[in-house]
Protein backbone atom coordinates (compact mmCIF):
# COMPACT_ATOMS: atom_id res chain seq x y z
CA UNK A 1 0.00 0.00 0.00
CA UNK A 2 1.27 3.07 -1.10
CA UNK A 3 1.67 6.84 1.96
CA UNK A 4 -0.91 8.36 -0.31
CA UNK A 5 -4.06 5.79 -0.60
CA UNK A 6 -7.12 7.38 1.37
CA UNK A 7 -7.89 6.53 4.87
CA UNK A 8 -10.60 4.73 6.20
CA UNK A 9 -12.33 7.47 6.53
CA UNK A 10 -11.57 8.40 2.77
CA UNK A 11 -9.06 11.18 3.25
CA UNK A 12 -5.99 12.15 1.41
CA UNK A 13 -2.35 13.70 1.82
CA UNK A 14 -0.36 15.41 -1.21
CA UNK A 15 3.09 16.64 -1.73
CA UNK A 16 3.86 19.12 -3.94
CA UNK A 17 6.05 18.98 -7.08
CA UNK A 18 8.77 20.82 -5.10
CA UNK A 19 8.25 18.86 -2.05
CA UNK A 20 7.60 22.11 -0.32
CA UNK A 21 4.20 21.14 1.54
CA UNK A 22 1.67 18.54 2.58
CA UNK A 23 -1.09 19.51 1.65
CA UNK A 24 -4.47 16.94 3.29
CA UNK A 25 -7.60 16.96 1.30
CA UNK A 26 -10.73 15.35 2.37
CA UNK A 27 -13.02 12.84 1.10
CA UNK A 28 -14.92 14.87 -1.21
CA UNK A 29 -11.70 15.80 -2.65
CA UNK A 30 -11.48 19.63 -1.01
CA UNK A 31 -8.18 20.58 0.35
CA UNK A 32 -8.58 20.90 3.83
CA UNK A 33 -4.67 21.90 5.00
CA UNK A 34 -1.35 22.82 4.51
CA UNK A 35 1.50 21.14 6.40
CA UNK A 36 5.06 23.43 6.18
CA UNK A 37 8.22 22.74 7.54
CA UNK A 38 10.25 25.38 9.23
CA UNK A 39 11.48 28.78 7.75
CA UNK A 40 15.36 27.07 6.43
CA UNK A 41 13.83 23.66 6.97
CA UNK A 42 12.19 21.05 4.59
CA UNK A 43 10.79 17.54 3.92
CA UNK A 44 12.47 14.30 4.71
CA UNK A 45 11.78 11.08 3.99
CA UNK A 46 10.66 7.85 6.11
CA UNK A 47 13.57 5.32 6.16
CA UNK A 48 16.06 8.15 4.73
CA UNK A 49 18.66 5.48 5.35
CA UNK A 50 18.19 4.29 1.79
CA UNK A 51 21.27 5.96 -0.28
CA UNK A 52 20.67 4.42 -3.60
CA UNK A 53 17.46 6.66 -4.00
CA UNK A 54 16.88 10.71 -4.27
CA UNK A 55 15.25 12.62 -1.61
CA UNK A 56 12.08 12.83 -4.24
CA UNK A 57 11.80 9.08 -4.85
CA UNK A 58 12.07 7.96 -0.91
CA UNK A 59 9.40 10.77 0.01
CA UNK A 60 7.54 9.58 -3.48
CA UNK A 61 7.70 5.69 -2.34
CA UNK A 62 7.29 5.93 1.78
CA UNK A 63 5.84 9.43 2.40
CA UNK A 64 7.08 13.10 3.69
CA UNK A 65 8.55 13.16 6.94
CA UNK A 66 8.76 16.10 9.25
CA UNK A 67 13.02 16.70 10.66
CA UNK A 68 12.63 15.16 14.47
CA UNK A 69 12.34 18.16 16.75
CA UNK A 70 11.76 21.15 14.16
CA UNK A 71 8.97 22.70 14.57
CA UNK A 72 6.17 22.96 11.25
CA UNK A 73 3.43 25.08 10.73
CA UNK A 74 -0.02 23.31 9.60
CA UNK A 75 -2.64 26.27 7.73
CA UNK A 76 -6.33 25.68 7.48
CA UNK A 77 -8.25 26.43 4.34
CA UNK A 78 -9.71 29.12 6.49
CA UNK A 79 -6.36 31.01 7.10
CA UNK A 80 -6.16 29.31 11.06
CA UNK A 81 -2.61 28.24 11.81
CA UNK A 82 -1.04 25.70 13.99
CA UNK A 83 2.30 24.63 15.77
CA UNK A 84 3.25 21.11 14.38
CA UNK A 85 6.35 19.15 16.28
CA UNK A 86 7.23 15.63 16.06
CA UNK A 87 9.57 14.44 18.69
CA UNK A 88 11.60 16.48 21.16
CA UNK A 89 15.06 17.06 19.63
CA UNK A 90 18.22 14.90 20.75
CA UNK A 91 15.70 12.41 23.08
CA UNK A 92 16.35 8.80 22.62
CA UNK A 93 13.52 7.96 24.97
CA UNK A 94 10.23 6.28 23.41
CA UNK A 95 8.30 9.02 25.84
CA UNK A 96 10.05 11.69 23.93
CA UNK A 97 8.98 11.14 20.70
CA UNK A 98 5.72 12.03 20.59
CA UNK A 99 4.21 14.45 18.17
CA UNK A 100 1.87 17.30 19.27
CA UNK A 101 -0.22 19.61 17.40
CA UNK A 102 -2.15 23.08 18.62
CA UNK A 103 -4.71 24.12 16.42
CA UNK A 104 -8.09 26.25 17.08
CA UNK A 105 -7.83 25.61 20.98
CA UNK A 106 -6.86 22.46 20.68
CA UNK A 107 -3.77 19.87 21.61
CA UNK A 108 -3.49 16.62 19.82
CA UNK A 109 -1.05 14.18 21.02
CA UNK A 110 0.74 11.15 19.55
CA UNK A 111 2.05 9.34 22.39
CA UNK A 112 4.06 6.22 20.09
CA UNK A 113 3.88 3.05 22.63
CA UNK A 114 6.09 0.60 20.60
CA UNK A 115 7.90 0.36 17.39
CA UNK A 116 4.72 0.13 15.76
CA UNK A 117 1.92 1.04 17.50
CA UNK A 118 0.77 5.10 18.86
CA UNK A 119 -2.59 6.19 20.57
CA UNK A 120 -3.73 9.88 19.33
CA UNK A 121 -5.15 12.24 21.92
CA UNK A 122 -7.36 15.30 21.61
CA UNK A 123 -6.99 17.45 25.08
CA UNK A 124 -5.55 14.26 27.05
CA UNK A 125 -8.83 12.24 25.91
CA UNK A 126 -8.02 8.80 24.06
CA UNK A 127 -9.53 9.60 20.37
CA UNK A 128 -7.74 7.10 18.54
CA UNK A 129 -5.32 3.96 18.61
CA UNK A 130 -2.60 3.55 15.69
CA UNK A 131 -0.59 0.56 14.08
CA UNK A 132 1.83 0.66 11.46
CA UNK A 133 2.07 -2.16 9.18
CA UNK A 134 4.30 -5.58 10.17
CA UNK A 135 7.78 -5.06 7.80
CA UNK A 136 10.88 -2.92 8.54
CA UNK A 137 9.29 0.09 5.82
CA UNK A 138 5.79 -0.40 5.95
CA UNK A 139 3.64 2.46 5.49
CA UNK A 140 0.64 1.27 5.97
CA UNK A 141 -1.73 2.21 8.98
CA UNK A 142 -4.91 0.89 10.44
CA UNK A 143 -6.52 2.90 13.00
CA UNK A 144 -9.37 1.99 15.62
CA UNK A 145 -11.25 5.41 16.71
CA UNK A 146 -12.91 5.53 20.09
CA UNK A 147 -13.98 8.60 20.38
CA UNK A 148 -16.38 10.95 18.10
CA UNK A 149 -14.33 12.99 15.51
CA UNK A 150 -15.32 16.14 13.24
CA UNK A 151 -13.65 16.96 10.04
CA UNK A 152 -10.55 18.98 12.49
CA UNK A 153 -9.79 15.35 14.50
CA UNK A 154 -10.06 13.61 10.69
CA UNK A 155 -7.56 15.69 9.60
CA UNK A 156 -5.19 15.60 12.65
CA UNK A 157 -5.85 11.84 12.63
CA UNK A 158 -4.32 12.29 8.58
CA UNK A 159 -1.37 13.91 9.44
CA UNK A 160 -0.32 11.45 11.90
CA UNK A 161 -1.10 8.59 9.60
CA UNK A 162 0.09 9.71 6.64
CA UNK A 163 3.03 12.47 7.75
CA UNK A 164 4.10 11.02 11.45
CA UNK A 165 3.40 7.77 10.96
CA UNK A 166 2.55 6.15 14.34
CA UNK A 167 5.98 3.96 15.87
CA UNK A 168 9.12 4.44 17.16
CA UNK A 169 12.03 2.33 18.52
CA UNK A 170 13.15 3.04 22.39
CA UNK A 171 16.50 4.25 23.50
CA UNK A 172 18.11 0.60 23.59
CA UNK A 173 17.11 -0.03 20.08
CA UNK A 174 18.36 2.58 18.87
CA UNK A 175 21.46 2.13 20.78
CA UNK A 176 22.19 -0.71 19.79
CA UNK A 177 21.15 -0.10 15.89
CA UNK A 178 23.86 3.04 16.08
CA UNK A 179 26.33 -0.04 17.18
CA UNK A 180 25.95 -1.82 14.30
CA UNK A 181 26.37 0.60 11.64
CA UNK A 182 29.86 1.01 12.90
Amino acid sequence: MSWNQPTITGWTARISNDLSSVTLIDPSHIARATLRPGPGDEFTAHFSRLTRESLAERIDRYGAALRKGVPASLELADGTTGAVTDQMAGRMRRKYKRAEVTLSGRVYTLRHTSGRKATAERDGALLAELVRGRGRRSVSVTRTTHAHTDHLDELILTLFEKVVVPGRSGAVDEFVSSLSGV
